[in-house]
């Protein structure tokens, strides 16, 4: 990627609000060609952030030109192939900073998946649009259901009645819906898919009955996935590109994954939470479990007050990044016993935790590592076990 893109990248985030001012010229300063400072370097670099807010306010025009040459070369390209490259050169632009600006790089990783939903790839506004709506009635729990789209969103509700409602909606170049969308119901599976490939926009809304269901899938690819109130046995949910919200979620096995997009939790029971990501920034927020791994780099992990699952003892979190913090915030007001391994490099480790025993502390060149439990942890009915692992980025754990 050129320095070029990469200020047009920084100037457009700027624009949107993603980033400070104060940012951004940290991040032009750090993508510049490094060279021998000289006294008219450093002068001439004054020159450049006194003359920022001029530069920034010519954004708008370049943001323009870079739509207008995007959908240029979107007719001589595939849409998911456009929106590859363009996820690809910010995932290289964020390693590049991440080392020089820690904590920007995974707004960085937001941008990303923020940018495929706003106008700047919005190429399917011009295409036909077929709407397509399915009922089935007498939901059951031993129903399962898999739904598929592309550049599209999949937005699920719950409503009062005992029917599965799924409203798609197709965008083609061409008239033939009917090609793109299979849709099927066969005894207790559910199912809506697209069986065809290219430059088309697969989107659902999809309205679920307070049903536990065995099986729910909802993948996609280039559109947000934002789900409701869903209770299954199982729950599998996957995009790229954009962003994934769960809220209300109650599952045995919860599994999401994301690449180059935000991943938000959200009031979820899950005895089983697994979480994999890449690019991605994870933020979970006020759930029950007993069991999570969260996994991703470029992004920080956000954690904040867990509780545990049913009548399960333990709560086993296991949380790793790259080049970005993890954070864990319990808001613990109970006595629970705690256990926790961290290990970071190039980064400092900070436990906020009351009354603990610390059985390892070990700081060599780069690393820092620390193993740690209450006072008489094994007493304790309840109990939180911590492992966080990250490279070039922070630990803190605070009760």
């Amino acid at each position: 990627m050129s320095f070029g893109e990469e200020k047009m990248y920084i100037l457009k985030m700027l624009e949107e609000g993603k980033i400070s001012s104060e940012e951004a010229a940290r991040l032009i300063e750090a993508i510049e060609p490094s060279s021998k400072k000289t006294e008219s370097d450093v002068n001439g670099r004054r020159d450049k952030k006194a003359n920022f807010n001029e530069e920034v306010s010519k954004v708008k025009d370049k943001l323009n030109d870079w739509k207008k040459e995007f959908k240029k070369n979107y007719d001589q390209k595939d849409f998911d192939k456009a929106v590859d490259e363009f996820a690809v050169k910010m995932e290289k632009f964020g390693k590049g900073v991440a080392h020089t600006t820690m904590g920007v790089a995974d707004k960085i990783v937001d941008f990303v998946g923020s940018v495929v939903d706003t106008n700047a790839f919005n190429v399917f506004g011009n295409y036909k649009s077929v709407s397509k709506s399915f009922e089935i009635e007498n939901a059951n729990e031993n129903m399962e259901i898999e739904v598929e789209g592309i550049n599209g969103h999949i937005l699920v509700k719950k409503h009062v009645d005992n029917i599965i409602k799924i409203r798609t909606v197709i965008k083609s170049p061409q008239d033939n819906a009917d090609e793109i969308l299979n849709f099927s119901q066969n005894d207790n599976l559910v199912v809506a898919k697209y069986n065809k490939i290219g430059n088309i926009s697969v989107s659902h809304e999809i309205f679920l009955p307070a049903v536990k269901f065995k099986n729910i899938s909802l993948v996609t690819k280039n559109g947000k996935i934002y789900v409701e109130d869903a209770l299954a046995e199982n729950f599998k949910t996957s995009t790229s590109s954009s962003s994934i919200d769960l809220m209300g979620v109650t599952s045995d096995k919860l599994s999401v994954s994301n690449k180059s997009g935000k991943i938000q939790f959200g009031y979820i029971i899950g005895k089983d939470i697994d979480v994999s990501a890449d690019n991605s920034v994870i933020d979970i927020k006020h759930i029950k479990t007993e069991k999570m791994n969260a996994a991703t780099k470029n992004g920080k992990v956000l954690v904040e007050n867990i509780h545990h699952y049913e009548d399960s003892s333990n709560i086993d979190m296991h949380l790793n990044t790259v080049n970005s913090g993890i954070k864990v915030n319990m808001n613990d007001m109970d006595a629970r016993g705690y256990k926790v391994k961290a290990h970071t490099t190039n980064g400092e480790i900070n436990l906020l935790i009351p009354e603990m025993t610390y059985k390892s502390i070990s700081k060599q060149m780069k690393n820092n590592f620390i193993e740690a439990e209450s006072n008489e942890y094994e007493g304790f009915d309840k109990k939180v076990n911590i492992v966080a692992e990250t490279q070039n980025g922070y630990i803190e754990i605070a009760k």
